[in-house]
């Protein structure tokens, strides 16, 4: 009995701070606590074979590619795939593919997305990840990163954004 009555001398005077600064004032859930920052990454452009078609589901092999920002640039690998699943009328993404940067450090890079048609053309976005045991680049595996597409003629190309 003696050390809850300890603990309620120590959460009353803590519930009597946040009162008095006004900090029991939660965010609404309409309204965003910050803005969400990002900064630009860098440059995918992929060169893919002719897709496979397997049902509901194609595979695109990934033939190549390069990759290019201000931070890391390079080549893309040879064997990677994109397979492309028809869901209740969009196309949901799954991309595996292999990076090799020009001072020659590996990244495995995947990225879920989706195709969805609409008024204003394709909402296409990915959400990139990355592993890689390089100490230079070890800074991917700690963010989180968001691919937009673009045209680029006879590519599959992407801007892939940090968010910060």
């Amino acid at each position: 009995m003696i050390n809850l009555l300890k603990e309620f001398r120590v959460v009353i005077p803590l519930f009597s701070i946040i009162a008095l600064t006004g900090a029991t004032h939660m965010a609404s859930a309409q309204s965003p606590a910050s803005d969400l920052e990002s900064q630009f990454a860098f440059e995918l452009l992929l060169d893919v074979d002719s897709q496979l078609d397997a049902g509901h589901t194609r595979i695109a092999p990934v033939t190549g590619g390069t990759f290019s920002g201000p931070r890391l640039s390079g080549t893309v690998h040879d064997g990677g795939a994109d397979w492309i699943t028809q869901v209740s009328g969009h196309s949901s993404l799954d991309v595996r593919i292999t990076l090799e940067t020009d001072d020659g450090a590996i990244i495995y890079m995947t990225y879920k997305g989706m195709v969805v048609p609409g008024d204003g053309g394709l909402y296409w976005r990915v959400t990139p990840s990355f592993t890689t045991s390089s100490e230079e680049y070890d800074w991917l595996n700690h963010r989180v990163f968001v691919g937009k597409s673009k045209q680029v003629d006879g590519q599959v190309a992407y801007d892939i954004f940090e968010i910060l």
